[in-house]
């Protein structure tokens, strides 16, 4: 969409999420007195949120301990539009089952379980990645990602009804990760497109 913002480039990395683009700007794609591109932080440094209103994009970069962590909110059409020669695809539908990694079952008598479940009562995909990073990581600072993530969500998602993302709905089986990983992959992968190497 060249005809509305021209190139910017946005970068962060642990202990400097910049609020502004890499050249100091802060806006991009100026026509007739509207900015298609905008860089805003609440807590610089931090948190920024990239809006790219040509393509209502919203792309919000938050340091949470010490990882980086993206939320994004764009049209199906968007994300649907890049083709495998752009590699700029997105997982959306899922991982390979070769990329899938698997979870151990957390028994509701675990710390973790407990830990999860006081901060995110909804057993939803950000309750698993909840989980999983307690479980991977074995520190309890680490769950602060999914409750952001959740939080971005909440802010991202106008009908309360779709920020959930239950993937056991009946909640009879151990939770599983496709979502929770392709999240994972959108992450990555957006984080080597805007980011670069961190």
């Amino acid at each position: 969409w060249r005809e509305c913002a021209e190139l910017q480039i946005y970068q962060a990395e642990l202990d400097n999420v910049p609020p502004a683009f890499v050249d100091g700007s802060v806006t991009g794609g100026d026509r007739r007195g509207h900015q298609s591109l905008r860089v805003h932080s609440h807590d610089p440094g931090r948190q920024a949120e990239i809006w790219a209103t040509h393509i209502g994009t919203t792309i919000v970069v938050r340091q949470v301990g010490r990882s980086l962590s993206l939320s994004v909110r764009s049209p199906r059409a968007i994300v649907e539009s890049y083709t495998p020669e752009q590699d700029l695809q997105l997982c959306v539908w899922g991982c390979p089952v070769s990329q899938r990694l698997e979870m151990p079952y957390a028994h509701p008598s675990t710390p973790a379980y407990t830990h999860c479940s006081s901060l995110l009562p909804v057993r939803d995909v950000y309750f698993q990645a909840c989980l999983f990073d307690l479980q991977v990581t074995g520190d309890l600072n680490s769950s602060a990602s999914a409750v952001a993530a959740l939080e971005d969500a909440r802010a991202m998602i106008s009908d309360p009804d779709r920020i959930h993302l239950l993937t056991d709905r009946a909640g009879n089986n151990p939770p599983s990760l496709p979502v929770v990983l392709a999240l994972s992959i959108l992450v990555e992968t957006l984080r080597r497109t805007f980011l670069g190497p961190v």
